[in-house]
């Protein structure tokens, strides 16, 4: 097989697995162009080239700024093999951590909880909530070092709609750059997610490799063939939401036609006030991509982003937040209805996983061949596309 070469952030080449052959093939027109082969949902090497050059990188939603509503509320989490430590301090800032003791590496902390400070377990080495060094037993036999400015290492961490956000990249550019990029916050306002409040988050794991995940969700081909059941015959308008899409730099934003994500598309609590007057009514719905794996979702009621987070070659985790409109919170029924949509948003993402682990399997059988891209599968095109750009490009963030 010819290799392609990319570089990676600290200069050293490293030969990848990939044809460039297979490139070119995914490269072309829409209406030429093929479907990544399989190999690119399984190879370890690809994987962890993906790792450095755009998970290290880019900006990532972790969670929601009410999770953590308290000062010492606190937590801990891995992306890609790194430990992390989510707190909110004394003053009430939100803090991203290395979860890493700096004498020997175990981590300070463990689920979640709220804290005055974290101690390690192996040797109680304590650590207030900003990360700095607050005690460690026996001083007298590290006298010969200095350990008075020791930390833990700062991940850098910052907010927008309501969800919080990090980056392991010290030298790249802010969270706000990093969504002008893709006029992202300019698009997303009016839907404003930092208005609303989460009522559910769901995380599971499925058997397929992380870029299936946001390819499936681009994917409006497929709504009306797995999702009828669900959502896919409530006014979902495959062609119209084709027509609307807006493609960005490195994602996309369209507004469209579709039902709300509770049965019968029933809006439960009625539409979020600011969307009442919206033309489209009960069937306003709007989504937007953000690198690498971050997908917003929003109907006439709700917000319900999801985000991919890698594992392994062919494992991902993925979380999804259910939030409403504040003014939902105090209306009759309010926690049964919300039951109601919990247990859809599982229904409909089991739809979906059930597909994507038949699309991993099949990737890798040597019967494979991969397919034409459909002209419904205009947003993949173009973020598989992105994403080579990132892969095997000059790295730039993707």
């Amino acid at each position: 097989m010819k290799q392609a070469r990319i570089s990676k952030p600290n200069g050293r080449a490293n030969s990848l697995p990939i044809d460039p052959d297979d490139v070119a093939a995914t490269r072309r027109p829409l209406k030429e162009a093929r479907h990544l082969p399989g190999y690119f949902y399984s190879s370890p090497e690809i994987f962890a080239a993906e790792r450095e050059r755009l998970f290290m990188r880019d900006w990532l939603p972790v969670g929601r700024v009410e999770e953590l509503p308290n000062p010492g509320d606190y937590r801990t989490f891995d992306i890609l093999g790194e430990p992390v430590l989510l707190v909110r301090n004394a003053a009430g800032a939100l803090r991203a951590l290395a979860n890493v003791c700096q004498h020997r590496g175990v981590a300070v902390a463990e689920g979640a909880g709220n804290a005055k400070g974290f101690t390690c377990p192996y040797h109680a080495w304590t650590y207030d909530l900003d990360g700095r060094i607050l005690g460690t037993p026996k001083a007298s036999g590290l006298a010969h070092v200095d350990v008075s400015g020791c930390r833990l290492p700062e991940l850098r961490c910052d907010t927008w709609g309501g969800f919080i956000f990090i980056s392991f990249e010290a030298n790249g550019p802010g969270l706000a750059e990093y969504l002008d990029a893709d006029d992202y916050r300019a698009a997303a306002a009016y839907v404003r997610p930092e208005d609303m409040a989460l009522v559910d988050t769901y995380t599971y794991e499925v058997e397929a490799n992380w870029k299936l995940v946001p390819e499936n969700l681009a994917d409006i081909y497929h709504v009306d063939v797995i999702h009828r059941s669900t959502f896919g015959l409530t006014g979902y308008r495959p062609d119209q939401a084709a027509a609307q899409l807006n493609l960005t730099k490195y994602g996309w934003n369209k507004e469209y036609i579709s039902g709300t994500m509770a049965p019968d598309a029933e809006l439960l609590f009625g539409p979020a006030p600011w969307l009442a007057d919206h033309a489209k009514g009960k069937l306003f719905a709007f989504s937007a991509f953000l690198r690498p794996s971050f997908y917003l979702f929003a109907r006439a009621d709700m917000v319900q982003p999801w985000m991919a987070y890698p594992l392994t070659p062919t494992r991902t985790r993925v979380t999804g937040w259910t939030c409403l409109p504040r003014e939902f919170l105090e209306k009759p029924a309010f926690k049964e209805k919300v039951e109601i949509l919990k247990a859809f948003a599982r229904r409909f993402a089991e739809e979906d996983f059930s597909l994507m682990r038949a699309m991993q399997k099949g990737q890798g059988s040597r019967n494979f061949v991969r397919g034409p891209f459909h002209e419904l599968e205009t947003m993949i095109h173009h973020r598989i596309n992105r994403y080579l750009d990132a892969l095997l490009g000059d790295g730039e963030l993707c």
